[in-house]
């Protein structure tokens, strides 16, 4: 049954009437900003018409008074044209002179008319709550199990198939015969039935549903569908998940809520943005990130960054073949699919956010193990650099026990953001404007990210057979990030500092302004101060859409949208810093980003003897992309009054580049399912990019997939502790093309040679190269008992074939290397889910949750007959039949006798690991020694656990995300624990465990003897970097309705505090165990933080 309600909009046909509606809308966008929900709508009606259609005179008495009118095109049907000539008169006897001879009544409803049918006996009086005839009129509030009005619930009458809808307030009102029973039912919350027998006013509380089976997903092109008539793998969040997290990037939100998908945050840097793989990393050296598509336009993973978490209404996981095929050569690596905000109709409200907190360094156990002053210089006697004399009299200088960390970083930060949005509508025009502030100051100096961002949705139906709307995103970015990691002693290996300096200078009390006496570093707010490097991004994300349904079931839509941005970047070095003086240095560049999409489809749904349910969808879509960048660089510049380009006298240099690539792609799919039992899903793609060689810039893709709701079975209807039982299959091709622009082309180059250009060829090209493919077989089943325990679980077996791989030439071929489609890798896995109502009654509700997932990673193939492939300077090898690995010496520990280092001997095959403790050797070599460790690049376990509850208006949410057999290169090893190579700084904590005597068994050789101790670059630095975190602790209250109705104007109030990273559990001894590379070296570690929020709704 379709309901409405009426919008005030005049009746002009064709282009007349679709700008009529535009600059409505605008008026109507307009008057929502002052709109404050005051009840003082004038009731005074006046009406002077002949013949007019009923629906005209509910526009023109919404006009006048505000009230709404709710009714069905059925109904409307059967009412008779009316004339009516009234002045000032009341809203009540105006509406008694429309619905006269009329075949329905009305009932007021708050600020709602609702049309009921009128009892032929008896009709009840608007408002009359009593029994008349054989009828009752039925009123009541229907609430949410945190104590919110549900609007938007339906209300359906069992006897008569005839419902409504609550409005703002939960409200709702609706005609029945006694004995009757009523069916409460709202998206996502389990169905309601009470039984109608002298009671006449209803409260009714909703609880929230079976969560496996009862949301409504988007798998990309085509209509949304509900998720247990799905056939792929989709997990979806929705923005509760999303919008209350403190930090710039929403993807963090996901860490540990989507089976299989590892999500990784590799620095504090307020603009960083975690790295993604869903189902293991799918290629050896190819991009991994899933396609990310936001409103149907496939955008940017760092597009997110500037979009504001609040106007996301849910994001899309697509984990399997089923779900992702019809990406084509985009989507081996899955997709994410991300939904902003959207009007409801007949919700008009106002909300205003604002959430206000700091930011700390998430764990500072690695800091707080280097060495006091008084170790530190106990070790250097014991090393000989220094005598215990000239160790007592620099103390005496210096007497001092610096923490370093607490001065590189600061204590705490602010972190905070203001969102305001509106959003309403009616059943053809819907709106959704909001405008948000974010700023975040990172811990490190001149470290912080501030984002402005608007967005306005609109969607509205010209004509039954018509819709149009139209998503506009602006973002404004602009951010600084500290340019002294790594190598630097300025702030990424600062904890090298020798603890007896100090950056206060004694006879003030304050900070040494420049340089730090005896470190000889300089103050590190200064040195920031004196090079600035700020980026400026602007950032824009339009989306419209035309849609035609010129016959039941067929639906026509074209989309177009952009993906653009605009990014200017400074890098300044000050003339007045003191390192070189009146010698100043300055880079700009500017960077241009054009992605447009255009897609088109045509998709018919229709139904066969009422069991036969079809559906197919054809389409085509281009996409066409652009880069530009340009870049001006200079030094000299004397002044810091002067720092343009122009004033620098040496060094001026210029450069720029342009890519762009494109493609052209067609696909389609065909969903059938018998009686809503028996569901396949077949999809194809054939996709043609610019990318790739001339031979082979085109490909084809396809799935099929099965699901069988076996719950439905007559067999296991009987089955009372089953409540859900799905099972599904599913096989398909999808490809990856996340390469380099023109790797298949052969490119010449300019160089300088007597004062003259000329040209040399820079890569060969290679016309063959074209997409990886990845062929993914997915089973998976979905299964909910007792109403409480809720699980869904799939195993996937996925092989990666034409990967793209750098393959090594002589460099006598002129070319060191060129891309080819030449290995293979195969990964294998299985994604549980779980969700345990622990409790489920009315006022108390918890729930436990768990994820996790297993991935078993190997490679197949390699290039050239090799059976491994050692990457040069990165310690990371592949071999055949093995996961990616640490290729490295394999440190066998201190012989306890002699206190000398040892190492293993590779055996004859240095693709297996040999670890014979009779096969031994003292004298290190990198080359001779490195051998296959066995231990894997990339963590094969993740996944999370936690609860999640509410009471009445109380609610709260903890997750803990864990990442297990996860293990880096850590190159800051080599530095801190390595006293007789960087001698003079400071050393762990570790090193202070030294051997001393026979016997010892220790991890470190005899400090006494400078050449025997030194860290190499051996597996005693590859750490196990596995890690537990608390990612979210939120704890809420949202305010009772009854005390919000006084008000007459406050819809709702939410306030809350929520952490972030609050607590860190693992054995990894360095600076963060998160990063996502091979090598830590230097990184900016994690933070945590901890924010109050309040959410006001008018």
């Amino acid at each position: 049954m379709l309901f409405r309600m009426i919008c005030c909009v005049p009746e002009r046909p064709g282009v007349t009437k679709t700008l009529r509606i535009m600059k409505l809308t605008a008026l109507f966008l307009l008057a929502a900003f002052l709109h404050v929900h005051a009840r003082s709508y004038s009731q005074r009606v006046t009406l002077a018409m002949t013949d007019a259609p009923l629906e005209k005179v509910f526009v023109a008495i919404k006009a006048q008074t505000g009230y709404t009118f709710f009714y069905t095109e059925d109904e409307l049907r059967h009412f008779s044209p009316i004339s009516i000539a009234v002045s000032g008169v009341a809203l009540e006897e105006a509406l008694s002179r429309c619905f006269e001879h009329q075949p329905y009544s009305y009932t007021i409803v708050d600020k709602m008319v609702v049309v009921r049918e009128k009892d032929p006996a008896s009709a009840p009086e608007p408002g009359d709550t009593t029994k008349r005839g054989h009828l009752i009129h039925v009123t009541g509030v229907v609430d949410g199990d945190t104590g919110q009005p549900m609007s938007g619930a339906t209300v359906t009458s069992q006897k008569s198939k005839k419902g409504v809808v609550t409005d703002e307030s939960g409200e709702f009102a609706i005609d029945v015969a006694p004995g009757d029973i009523l069916s409460f039912s709202y998206v996502g919350m389990e169905t309601q039935e009470l039984r109608v027998g002298t009671q006449t006013r209803f409260s009714v509380t909703l609880l929230k549903g079976n969560k496996l089976i009862e949301e409504v997903v988007v798998e990309g092109y085509g209509s949304a569908k509900k998720a247990q008539n799905v056939v792929g793998s989709i997990t979806t969040v929705s923005v509760k998940d999303i919008q209350e997290k403190p930090v710039a990037d929403m993807m963090d939100a996901l860490q540990g809520k989507i089976p299989g998908l590892l999500v990784l945050s590799s620095s504090g840097e307020p603009n960083s943005q975690v790295s993604l793989s869903l189902n293991g990393v799918g290629s050896l050296s190819a991009d991994v990130t899933p396609l990310i598509v936001l409103d149907g336009v496939p955008v940017a993973l760092s597009t997110l960054l500037a979009l504001n978490p609040a106007d996301i209404e849910s994001m899309s996981v697509l984990r399997d073949a089923s779900a992702t095929s019809i990406y084509g050569s985009r989507a081996a690596n899955g997709v994410i699919y991300v939904t902003s905000k959207k009007g409801q109709p007949g919700r008009d409200m106002v909300t205003v956010s604002t959430q206000y907190g700091i930011s700390k360094l998430a764990d500072t156990k690695f800091y707080n193990n280097f060495m006091d002053s008084k170790e530190l210089t106990g070790t250097w006697v014991v090393q000989g650099f220094q005598t215990q004399a000239q160790v007592d009299a620099l103390l005496q200088k210096y007497p001092n026990n610096t923490v370093w960390y607490k001065y590189y970083y600061k204590n705490s930060t602010p972190v905070y953001q203001q969102n305001v949005s509106l959003s309403g509508g009616t059943t053809k025009t819907t709106y959704f404007v909001s405008g948000s502030y974010f700023h975040n100051e990172g811990l490190a100096y001149r470290s912080a990210y501030d984002r402005y961002t608007f967005r306005a949705n609109l969607n509205t139906k010209v004509e039954p057979w018509l819709n149009m709307g139209l998503n506009l995103a602006a973002g404004y970015n602009y951010d600084q990030t500290n340019p002294f990691g790594v190598n630097s002693t300025n702030r990424g290996l600062f904890w090298l500092a020798q603890p007896f300096y100090t950056p206060i200078n004694p006879a003030t009390g304050k900070a040494y302004p420049t340089l730090i006496p005896g470190w000889n570093r300089y103050n590190p707010n200064y040195r920031a101060d004196e090079s600035p490097n700020p980026v400026n991004t602007v950032q824009f994300n339009p989306q419209g859409y035309l849609e035609l349904n010129p016959i039941k079931g067929l639906i026509l839509r074209s989309t177009a949208g952009m993906d653009a941005f605009d990014q200017r970047n400074d890098s300044i070095q000050l003339p007045s810093y003191q390192g070189s003086p009146g010698n100043g240095n300055v880079a700009q560049s500017f960077g241009r980003s054009v992605h447009m999409d255009f897609n088109n489809t045509i998709e018919y749904g229709f139904k066969l003897k009422n069991v036969h349910d079809i559906n197919v969808l054809v389409g085509q879509e281009y996409i066409d992309n652009k880069d530009s960048y340009f870049r001006g660089a200079s030094t000299g510049q004397t002044d810091d009054r002067l720092i343009q380009l122009g004033q620098g006298t040496n060094n001026i240099s210029v450069a720029s580049n342009t890519a762009e690539y494109a493609y052209i792609s067609y696909f389609g799919r065909v969903e059938y399912n018998y009686n809503e039992k028996y569901y396949l899903n077949l999809s194809a793609r054939q996709d043609e990019s610019s990318l790739f060689g001339a031979n082979k810039r085109d490909a084809t893709f396809g799935s099929v997939g099965v699901l069988w709701q076996a719950k439905k079975e007559d067999f296991l209807k009987s089955v009372k502790w089953l409540d859900d039982l799905a099972l599904r299959a599913n096989y398909g091709t999808s490809g990856n093309s996340a390469i380099d622009n023109y790797k298949a082309l052969p490119l010449v180059g300019t160089s300088q040679y007597d004062n003259s250009t000329g040209w040399s060829i820079n890569s060969p090209g290679n016309p063959n190269l074209t997409w990886e493919k990845v062929a993914q077989t997915t089973i998976g089943a979905q299964f909910s008992l007792i109403n409480r325990l809720h699980f869904d679980v799939d195993v996937y077996n996925k092989l990666t074939t034409n990967m793209l791989v750098s393959v090594p030439y002589p460099y006598t071929t002129g070319f060191s290397q060129i891309t080819s489609n030449v290995a293979s890798l195969r990964n294998r896995g299985i994604n549980l889910q779980a969700d345990i109502d622990v409790l489920k009654t009315r006022d108390l509700n918890l729930t436990v949750f768990g994820r996790f997932s297993d991935n078993q990673e190997r490679v197949t193939k390699l290039f050239q007959g090799l059976d491994h492939w050692v990457i040069p300077n990165t310690g990371v090898c592949w071999v055949v039949g093995k996961p990616v690995s640490y290729f490295l010496p394999i440190f066998a520990g201190v012989d306890p006798q002699t206190g000398v280092e040892q190492w293993y001997n590779p055996g004859a095959n240095i693709s297996n690991t040999n670890k014979d403790p009779k096969n031994l050797t003292t004298t290190f070599n990198s080359t001779g020694l490195q051998q296959n460790t066995g231990i894997h690049r990339n963590p094969p376990i993740i996944g999370s656990v936690g609860l999640n509850g509410s009471f009445k208006g109380l609610y709260w949410d903890v997750s803990f995300s864990f990442v297990l057999k996860k293990y880096i290169i850590n190159n800051d090893m080599y530095f801190y624990d390595n006293p007789t190579v960087f001698t003079g700084y400071n050393q762990s904590k570790e090193v202070l465990n030294y051997w001393k005597k026979p016997g010892d068994v220790t991890p470190f050789p005899s400090l006494a003897n400078n050449e025997q101790f030194t860290e190499y670059i051996d597996t005693k630095i590859v750490q196990n970097a596995s890690f537990c975190r608390m990612k979210t602790a939120t704890i809420g209250y949202s305010v009772p309705k009854s005390i919000l109705q006084r008000t007459r104007v406050i819809k709702g109030i939410k306030v809350y505090v929520t952490g972030r990273n609050l607590l860190t559990f693992t054995k990894y001894p360095g600076a963060d165990p998160e990063v996502d590379s091979n090598i830590a070296l230097g990184n900016y570690p994690n933070t945590k933080q901890v924010v109050g929020g309040l959410d006001v709704i008018f």
